[in-house]
């Protein structure tokens, strides 16, 4: 007997959780660490989304963000005072994108959710990462510190088209607050491949 009641008690509670009707949009904020594979260099990344079911398990959704990137070639030396000095060459990467993103959820109910996402972007750039790094030392040139030659072939400033792939996992902590977390693959025409894994904070409605 209790194991027909306990079993009429997880009917009922399924199907009382079906008929729950399920947030129809939502907005999120993301952050977290960025990989620019085109110089190898770690940085941050932050967006923020838009989305909208259409049907039970499939959305579409507008993201605004960026990333920012940077490095470093050490490069320390003595000086004829004996002082030590950082003459370190020092680049940074950051870009600005927009994405329309259509996503489809592999599971999705109350509390959790973990969907797949992939769509276009467009991305603007700015660095001042090097192509062709050269640093002559002082027994070379005669000069009492390191010489340090630049070779720029792409532009500073890029406008390129991509796409991403998102796998995302989001646990909805009340009937209107979700957290979750976000592994990112994109490409574009300008060459350059990000991977980011983002922590979010959302807000259903």
């Amino acid at each position: 007997m209790r194991h027909i009641l306990l079993f009429c008690f997880l009917l009922i509670s399924f199907f009382a959780e079906a008929q729950v009707s399920l947030p129809k949009r939502h907005v999120q904020v993301y952050a977290g660490l960025s990989f620019n594979g085109t110089g190898d260099i770690v940085g941050f990344a932050y967006d923020t989304e838009f989305g909208k079911y259409f049907k039970k398990k499939s959305s579409w959704y507008v993201g605004m963000g960026g990333s920012i990137h940077d490095t470093h070639w050490p490069i320390l030396y003595t000086d004829q005072s004996g002082n030590q000095i950082d003459g370190s060459v020092r680049a940074t990467t950051a870009g600005f994108q927009i994405s329309g993103l259509y996503g489809y959820s592999l599971v999705r109910n109350l509390k959790h959710e973990f969907l797949v996402k992939i769509g276009p972007l467009l991305r603007y750039q700015s660095t001042s990462y090097w192509d062709e790094l050269a640093v002559y030392p002082p027994a070379g040139t005669g000069l009492p510190f390191p010489v340090v030659s630049f070779f720029n072939i792409s532009p500073q400033r890029t406008l390129a088209l991509g796409g991403n792939a998102e796998f995302v996992y989001n646990y909805t902590i009340s009937k209107k607050v979700s957290i979750g977390v976000l592994a990112e693959l994109q490409l574009d025409t300008n060459g350059d491949t990000i991977s980011q894994f983002l922590f979010s904070v959302g807000r259903r409605f």
